[in-house]
């Protein structure tokens, strides 16, 4: 927003229960498409859940400027019909979006980003063809880590996003 960006912030907590939390982000993502038709990217951001076998979580670190920040993954989906993904029509949008963002953080803030997962997953990213999943690191770090990364995601997104700013 403080770049000149109309943005709709959606707060509303969807995992209350994880089982139907993306169908009801989903339902959410939809009425706002509906209400403004001119909506062109979706990001579902928060953060990731990690931990191996025995339980130990993993903590995703970089330190940028001499600040611990938490590490950011972009998720990017494909169509797959043969295990059933058939509503990502613009999946190659999405990844070269995925890509650009990645590339935008990157240059500005080295070591920000953990590598694009591609995979055949939807998580609702058939939404708009630039619809992201973006994890803010993981639940082992901490606030300060992880809203330090989300203002420099945001500025990253900004600079990016500036040659399509309404004028």
């Amino acid at each position: 927003e403080k770049a000149g960006i109309n943005v709709i912030h959606d707060m509303n907590v969807y995992d209350k229960t994880y089982s139907g939390a993306y169908y009801r982000s989903e339902d959410a993502a939809e009425a706002y498409l509906k209400k403004y038709p001119s909506i062109r990217i979706t990001l579902d951001i928060h953060r990731d859940a990690i931990q191996d076998n025995s339980g130990v979580k993993t903590k995703p670190v970089a330190e940028i400027n001499g600040k611990k920040a938490a590490q950011i993954m972009i998720i990017t989906g494909c169509q797959e019909e043969g295990n059933g993904i058939t509503d990502l029509p613009d999946w190659d949008k999405n990844l070269t979006f995925a890509l650009k963002l990645q590339k935008s953080m990157e240059d500005s803030f080295s070591g920000l980003t953990r590598p694009v997962y591609f995979c055949d997953r939807s998580y609702n990213m058939g939404l708009t063809p630039c619809s992201l999943l973006i994890e803010v690191g993981s639940d082992a770090n901490t606030l300060d880590e992880a809203v330090y990364s989300g203002k420099m995601l945001g500025n990253a997104l900004a600079d990016l996003l500036e040659p399509y700013k309404e004028t």
